[in-house]
């Protein structure tokens, strides 16, 4: 124990005063240490040690005086009342008429009785199998007598400053080993082989053939099928629509290298163009600076623009700015009339088909987050008289640990007219409202997701039918409580396996094309 001047004087057992290296002990009273320690509380040395004085059976506890600090400190606390007799009232030491009479006497030796480990001790000795091997060391006459002379070197030419006198070989004479002694374990045997395709040099070789031809039966045939037919009838429109915008105007012209380049100050009024003319410019200093777009969609049934923001490296700031995406009308285009608030850095969003109100979007950290935007769409349509900018917190976002391991790239609902099983097979769409989403990511997975419960996501036609509890099974809900925080994908896909990913041999999809007016039920991915 350490016990500090004050408590030395309190008690009477000052350090070579009171207590000496030849009269260490201090009975102490068991009702002064307690009292000690209600009154100076944690102050009080011996709080380390309340619950062991008060366990203590009797009413003094001896205190010893350690000079040499044989325990660590200069006092040490007896806890038991044997430890503390035995230190008052040491054995004393026996005498020698009783030590003389307690001496056992010593055994008589025996002659030694062999049960066969001479045997193995006359194995491992040392004998001699061969003759000594004598050496001569010799010196000329004329050496003897000469003295010896030394001479001074610098350690720091040799390396390391240390002077090796390295060994070497003899070559005059070598020692052959005749024994050696070593453990030796049974194992199978192993064999390694390998097998490699011997390189040849590259050379230029070419292959003649004959190109096939069709008969003229065999290209009636083909010409009278269905599915030739069906092909044609899709890819008509599209072909058309092309020809005519290369008739119209050259599509290869870059409309942005011939806009021209900004003012120094980013001013870029009087700036026209003959392909591209600059219409109106949505500024706002509060939310957007030092911020680049990098996604932009319309709403559908609303005269407005919605934006999503990224944030610039701010590796020197300590400061770190909020996600949001922001509402514009051609009517205020400096300020914004709303703002979703977002849990991270959005890099996709799409409108709902169905409900333009049901907003989705693809996160940084690989999230997928839901908005509902239906109680302020009267302040996008200007019917709403204006005030502070109200924020969008968002309704839903799926769980971190089942979503993408990459930044989202892009994001999709579904077309009305199909969507997906848990299996990942495309069936149709019977009440034609969107309720499915696909991402994709650079981590090559791609993602099908579903907003409504779980339970009602079906496996096969038979059995998505209407529940009688619920008008609209599918219809989008109102509100996606049941999604936040534990919304998992309803079907992924890889496309490459887990190897190829880790060697980096991944071509990751970047967008999603989903074609709507020509094929209700084939879904393109452009890379």
């Amino acid at each position: 124990m350490v016990l500090t001047s004050a408590t030395q004087e309190l008690f009477d057992c000052q350090a070579d005063e009171d207590v000496t290296g030849e009269s260490p002990y201090k009975l102490l009273e068991k009702d002064d240490i307690i009292q000690d320690i209600k009154t100076r509380a944690a102050v009080s040395d011996f709080s380390p040690v309340k619950q062991i004085v008060l366990d203590y059976p009797e009413d003094e506890l001896l205190l010893v005086y350690d000079r040499d600090f044989t325990y660590g400190q200069s006092f040490y606390l007896v806890l038991t009342p044997e430890a503390k007799d035995r230190i008052l009232n040491p054995p004393k030491p026996e005498t020698p008429e009783v030590f003389e009479k307690e001496v056992v006497k010593t055994p008589e030796p025996k002659p030694w009785i062999s049960l066969g480990s001479d045997k193995e001790i006359d194995e491992e000795a040392f004998k001699e199998s061969r003759e000594k091997l004598l050496y001569k060391f010799s010196r000329v006459r004329r050496k003897f007598g000469v003295p010896v002379c030394f001479s001074d070197r610098n350690t720091a030419d040799a390396k390391d400053d240390y002077l090796e006198c390295a060994s070497y070989q003899d070559s005059r004479f070598s020692i052959k080993q005749m024994q050696r002694d070593c453990g030796m374990q049974a194992v199978p045997r192993l064999q390694s082989s390998s097998a490699q395709t011997q390189w040849k040099f590259q050379k230029n070789i070419f292959t003649q053939y004959t190109p096939r031809e069709l008969s003229v039966e065999e290209k009636e045939n083909i010409l009278q099928l269905e599915s030739l037919k069906n092909f044609c009838n899709s890819v008509t429109p599209r072909v058309l629509q092309a020809l005519q915008q290369e008739g119209i105007m050259n599509v290869f012209f870059d409309d942005w290298k011939a806009l021209g380049t900004a003012a120094d100050d980013g001013d870029w009024a009087g700036k026209v163009s003959e392909g591209l003319m600059l219409y109106q410019a949505f500024t706002d200093q509060k939310y957007t600076k030092d911020k680049k777009i990098c996604s932009i969609n319309w709403h559908p049934t609303i005269y407005a623009v919605a934006l999503t923001e990224k944030k610039e490296e701010q590796l020197n700031k300590s400061v770190v700015r909020a996600s949001f995406i922001l509402f514009y009308t051609f009517s205020d285009p400096s300020n914004p009339q709303l703002l979703l608030e977002c849990p991270d850095d959005i890099f996709a969003f799409e409108f709902c088909p169905s409900d333009p109100n049901i907003i989705v979007g693809g996160c940084i950290n690989g999230q997928v987050v839901l908005w509902d935007i239906s109680a302020h769409v009267t302040r996008l349509q200007g019917t709403q008289p204006e005030n502070k900018t109200p924020i969008v917190h968002y309704c839903a976002v799926s769980a971190l640990e089942s979503s993408h391991k990459a930044p989202i790239t892009d994001v999709q609902w579904l077309p009305t007219t199909f969507e997906v099983t848990r299996m990942g097979l495309p069936v149709e769409n019977m009440y034609n409202i969107s309720a499915q989403v696909v991402t994709c990511s650079p981590d090559c997975t791609i993602m099908f997701w579903d907003v409504r419960v779980s339970s009602l996501v079906s496996h096969s036609a038979s059995e998505r039918r209407p529940i009688m509890d619920q008008k609209t099974p599918y219809s989008v809900p109102d509100t996606f409580k049941h999604l936040d925080r534990t919304w998992k994908p309803l079907f992924r896909s890889h496309r490459l396996s887990k190897r190829k990913r880790l060697l980096g041999h991944c071509h990751s999809l970047r967008h999603i094309n989903l074609d709507k007016e020509y094929d209700k039920s084939v879904c393109k991915l452009k890379m």
